[in-house]
């Protein structure tokens, strides 16, 4: 059976630190990620959902794919995010099941530790300001993540 890791799993097992080392390692070593599969779902009079699988892997390590569901109404008439994911990671050699993951906690980790490696190598080295529009779910991961790489 796959290890499961809901948020507060991926939380407590991706520091920023540690997660911004690996995208670095991952992005120098290099992984194939094909076009994204994007599907638009009907829903009779309501504004059509869209399914995204978005497949990424490293030959002989891993084969993951991200499942996102966006229902554009889903917070006005049910309260709930319209936005949900969850991730599943395979055994490269095997095929097996490994983990499956919460990707909506792990797309907003990454994307903020994607930027802090980039300001890593694009900022200036005494920069120590970060200005952040906008105070969505990405918000207060983008503010942890810049000051795993520079004092703030």
């Amino acid at each position: 059976m796959p290890a499961f890791f809901d948020r507060d799993a991926v939380d407590r097992a991706l520091s920023y630190p540690s997660l911004i080392e690996a995208l670095r390692e991952v992005f120098a070593a290099g992984i194939e990620a094909p076009v994204r599969h994007h599907h638009e779902i009907p829903r009779g009079e309501a504004e059509p959902a869209t399914l995204l699988l978005m497949p990424a892997w490293r030959p002989d390590r891993d084969i993951g794919v991200k499942l996102v569901t966006v229902f554009p109404d889903n917070e006005r008439v049910t309260g709930r995010p319209s936005v949900q994911a969850v991730y599943l990671l395979f055994d490269g050699r095997s095929g097996e099941p490994r983990a499956l993951m919460d990707g909506t906690a792990l797309t907003v980790r990454r994307t903020a530790a994607a930027s802090a490696l980039a300001a890593r190598f694009l900022a200036r080295e005494d920069a120590s300001s970060l200005l952040v529009i906008g105070a969505g779910a990405l918000a207060p991961h983008l503010v942890r993540a810049h000051a795993a790489v520079r004092p703030l």
